[in-house]
């Protein structure tokens, strides 16, 4: 079963859109199932809910041999706290999906470190393909990296002087 959610913050038509034409396509021959949240598009070829409680979802990203969703820092974290691969289309600031493009660089960091896949639309039955191999890299948090930079920010902040009021 493959999951596909775009969180529930944001609609997300596109997403669905074209995982929904990949089913009639063909290309992905898989059951589909779907959180659309506010999304406008509601899916012809593979069954959706609109909201489904965290319980549900935590079943389905368990359960699915691949998930496809937004570049969603919760998702891809659950993703790779289950072992499950993850296939990502990031939301685009010029498409009018969010309010700038970070998910852009989420994904493309995450790719990098070998944790998720991501395509843009029309590559999706190329990822798709890839997809079958995929095993995500286990993630390994750089505590003391992080903490070096919090310190260094901190250190910055008390050598400023303090405008006065």
């Amino acid at each position: 079963m493959i999951f596909v959610t775009s969180g529930s913050m944001l609609p997300f038509d596109r997403l669905f859109r074209v995982v929904d034409e990949a089913v009639e396509a063909g290309v992905i021959t898989d059951k589909v199932i779907g959180q659309i949240g506010e999304s406008q598009y509601e899916p012809k070829n593979y069954e959706f809910q609109r909201f489904v409680d965290k319980l549900e979802f935590d079943q389905y990203v368990e359960q699915a041999t691949l998930v496809i969703a937004h570049a969603g820092i919760g998702v891809i974290m659950q993703a790779l706290e289950s072992k499950t691969p993850l296939l990502v289309l990031p939301r685009r600031f010029e498409l009018g999906e969010h309010v700038n493009n970070h998910q852009v660089s989420t994904a493309e960091k995450f790719e990098m470190l070998g944790h998720i896949l991501t395509f843009q639309g029309d590559d999706l039955a190329e990822k798709m393909e890839l997809a079958k191999s995929f095993v995500p890299a286990p993630r390994t948090p750089n505590v003391q990296g992080v903490g070096r930079r919090v310190a260094d920010y901190l250190s910055e902040l008390v050598g400023q002087k303090r405008p006065s009021h």
